[in-house]
């Protein structure tokens, strides 16, 4: 496990530092309850889901291979191009009714990370584990956290949502069986403290309210041993440990920011409470926060959903006053084209912030999004048509040779591949090997 700094009422996960492999350190040290590590970083995993489709024709390129052009919804990628490949063709049968008539939404998200068609009842779940719980399992057993899930809106386990689903599969893809969904956390607040705060015991819960209570920084009250690591460093762990530290400051700060702004008048549209009112501002916290995790080496699989199955938020940080679904309903509405293509850039911008910051953290003589495959997707892709075919999907990162993926790429693969065979040559990549995964047939030619 990673260093740990320790003060009164905090304990800090730190980014890897390549002192980290040093014997006479691991032998001195006193910042970790465990020593420090000295295998190589490990590999990470993130999912990150979609809603309600896209507009294809803005969605996916004209050419294929190495040469395609940027699509206008792709194109806030083309910075980090080397690490993304865009993949077509790629089907979830287990979204479709196949019998169970309209819930389009519902399975979209039920089924996109388990590869399982969700059980139509009135208030049962019936899933099946999804393939980030399973390699949570594989990888997640040394991390303070197996895994992570978080959100931009708030998860419902009770009730229904979706033509007679229950609305916990709206609102979640990583399940850890078939009948419990990982709770996700949708508060920056919540998940700060969460990651940084204090272990849960009864003194260092009086610590954490007298700190919360002075509005005392958790970096505070971990300066000395930080002031104590810091002088057995070199330049560049010194460096790297001081750019963590303001990294996680800033968090802080902007997350002061938001709170203080929840108390000035807010135009009236519903959304998370105790969130940042621009979701735009929501979504960078929450990924700056994984991104500090993944770092910290707190976790190693993670999934993140921009917005639940079905949401019909209204974006007004871009101008649109109607909501995500009713406008995902275009159909021959050029108009609503538009406007759905604008939402949909807007996640993409979102997504190629997450992955900026992740290609920023170093670890080991690499880059941090180099040792983490980022897949992108979701259940719908046609959101007008309601189709499961045509997937839009991004596979990111994870050029490390451990991994062997490759970016700046469109692959084609035939009608009706299942996104199951997408699934089984990932976890494959980590060494999880399953004879099958869902409705999977095979497993996946990935870009490399």
């Amino acid at each position: 496990r990673r260093t740990l700094l320790r003060g009164a009422g905090a304990a800090l996960c730190l980014p890897w530092l390549e002192a980290m492999c040093a014997p006479a350190m691991a032998a001195s040290s006193s910042a970790g309850r465990n020593g420090l590590a000295s295998a190589a970083p490990a590999l990470r995993f993130v999912g990150v889901y979609i809603p309600n489709g896209v507009l294809p024709t803005a969605w996916t390129p004209t050419s294929e291979g190495r040469a395609f052009d940027w699509t206008p919804t792709l194109e806030p990628l083309a910075e980090r191009g080397d690490a993304v490949a865009v993949l077509s063709g790629l089907t979830h049968d287990k979204a479709r009714a196949n019998g169970d008539g309209p819930g389009d939404h519902a399975r979209a998200a039920a089924a996109f990370l388990t590869g399982v068609q969700p059980l139509k009842t009135d208030g049962q779940v019936q899933l099946g584990m999804s393939m980030d719980q399973r390699l949570a399992q594989h990888i997640g057993g040394d991390t303070r956290f197996r895994s992570l899930a978080v959100g931009l809106e708030p998860g419902r386990l009770s009730g229904q949502c979706d033509s007679g689903y229950a609305c916990a599969y709206s609102s979640h893809i990583s399940w850890k069986s078939a009948t419990q969904p990982v709770a996700k956390e949708v508060h920056p607040r919540l998940l700060f403290e969460r990651l940084f705060g204090p272990p849960e015991d009864p003194i260092d819960q009086r610590t954490a309210a007298e700190r919360k209570q002075r509005k005392q920084s958790v970096l505070d009250f971990v300066r000395s041993d930080a002031k104590r690591l810091r002088r057995r460093l070199g330049t560049a762990d010194a460096a790297k440990l001081d750019e963590y530290l303001e990294a996680l400051r800033e968090v802080e700060r902007r997350l002061e920011r938001a709170e203080a702004d929840r108390d000035q008048a807010l135009p009236e549209f519903d959304r998370p409470v105790g969130t940042p009112s621009d979701y735009r501002e929501h979504a960078d916290l929450m990924g700056r926060l994984l991104t500090l995790a993944l770092a910290g080496d707190q976790t190693r699989v993670a999934t993140w959903m921009l917005a639940d199955e079905g949401s019909n938020r209204a974006y007004r940080e871009i101008g649109l006053n109607e909501g995500h679904h009713s406008l995902s309903h275009y159909g021959e509405d050029v108009e609503k084209q538009e406007l759905i293509g604008r939402i949909n850039r807007m996640h993409i911008e979102l997504f190629a912030n997450f992955l900026g910051q992740l290609h920023e953290q170093r670890e080991s003589g690499s880059r941090l999004l180099e040792r983490t495959v980022v897949l992108l997707g979701s259940g719908i892709g046609d959101g007008s048509r309601h189709w499961h075919h045509e997937l839009p999907v991004l596979l990111c990162g994870g050029s490390h040779s451990r991994l062997g993926l490759k970016g700046r790429q469109h692959l084609r693969y035939p009608e009706e591949t299942p996104f199951n065979n997408l699934l089984l040559s990932l976890l494959g990549r980590f060494v999880v090997e399953e004879p099958h995964f869902g409705d999977s047939t095979g497993r996946l030619d990935l870009p490399s």
